[in-house]
């Protein structure tokens, strides 16, 4: 035990305590539902697990991963917004309107981080702000950066994303036929990703402030005077916002001409392997044999089955969620957003 206790006293120190002490940043994203099924482990309790498995049954760490894999038995961090504690109870966003029917709603926390680096939340509007639309040299930080702030873990640690969409439509419209379906649904969330950059200041290790920190999903492209888009975008770059929903960042959208809220869970998986065709050809080589793809019956991107996001995902990449609206008459209807990002340590 004299053994685990030493794991557990220098781990709680890089996992807890990652930067200075005197970093004062608000902590309340490591959120952890004690009565939820299955359990939700801390950080701290997969480490001292894992510890136990090596000590006792003295197994390989390849079989440990496979096990705390295989059981999902993984830290997060949780991130929510609320809107019933507005005056208006909800948030709206209205189509019609370019300057107001893309909206950001929130950010997670730096992938592997239980705890926010000293600068990123140092204002609570940090958290529902988007950056600006600023082009950086897609510079990065090497791992072992990240990994001397935190218990080392690996380049891509992440392993599920759980998105809780609490939302709905302005109730009417729709072609005929479409109404309590996804199908031509002009409400919707899409995803976004935020990484943090080596500047050419010389910057030797993340900070994750707004000067560092850039903006990959959406794109970020030079506004073209000449169609009047600067109009909506500060400075000369602008996020390139598509006119409708795209098959591989739209999260969830609003079942069609539904005014009462509903609660969307959609879970993105690292082992997520579906295929983005329309149809998937079962083996019999016939039209008989083709299946249509079912996540755009429940009103997910249909190329958001694969798993590429979070596989992709590296540390101290940031989540971000927009809302969305297109056309006049069309309305996002928001009362709560969560977003609980699971990762490998």
């Amino acid at each position: 035990m004299e053994f685990l206790s030493s794991i557990f006293k220098t781990l709680t120190l890089n996992m807890v305590n990652p930067l200075s002490a005197g970093d004062s940043a608000t902590q309340d994203q490591d959120v952890i539902d004690r009565t939820a099924n299955p359990y939700q482990p801390t950080a701290m309790e997969v480490i001292f697990v894992r510890a136990m498995l090596e000590k006792a049954l003295q197994l390989p760490p390849e079989i440990i991963n496979s096990i705390i894999d295989h059981a999902e038995y993984w830290p997060h961090t949780s991130t929510l917004i609320d809107y019933s504690d507005w005056p208006q109870t909800q948030r709206v966003v209205n189509g019609g309107d370019p300057s107001s029917e893309n909206a950001f709603l929130l950010r997670t926390l730096p992938l592997g981080f239980v705890k926010p680096p000293s600068s990123f939340f140092k204002h609570d509007r940090n958290r529902e702000t988007p950056l600006e639309p600023i082009p950086r040299e897609l510079k990065e930080f090497p791992v072992d950066t990240y990994q001397s702030l935190i218990a080392p873990t690996l380049s891509h640690p992440c392993r599920k994303i759980k998105f809780t969409i609490v939302s709905h439509d302005q109730g009417w419209g729709g072609e005929w036929g479409t109404r309590r379906t996804y199908n031509g649904s002009y409400t919707w969330f899409d995803v976004g990703l935020e990484r943090c950059l080596q500047t050419k200041d010389g910057i030797d290790k993340p900070t994750f402030d707004p000067q560092t920190l850039s903006t990959l999903i959406p794109k970020v492209r030079e506004v073209n005077h000449e169609d009047g888009s600067e109009r909506h975008v500060q400075g000369p770059h602008s996020f390139d916002l598509p006119l409708h929903a795209e098959e591989d960042t739209m999260i969830q959208c609003n079942e069609v001409a539904n005014g009462e809220f509903h609660q969307y869970e959609v879970e993105w998986k690292w082992t997520d392997d579906m295929s983005s065709a329309h149809y998937f050809d079962t083996g019999h080589g016939c039209e008989e044999g083709l299946v249509e793809n079912p996540l755009p019956k429940i009103g997910r991107g249909r190329a958001t089955g694969d798993g590429k996001f979070v596989r992709d995902l590296k540390l101290g990449d940031v989540v971000t969620v927009w809302a969305k609206a297109r056309f006049g008459g069309w309305a996002n209807y928001i009362k709560r957003i969560q977003v609980d990002v699971y990762w490998v340590v």
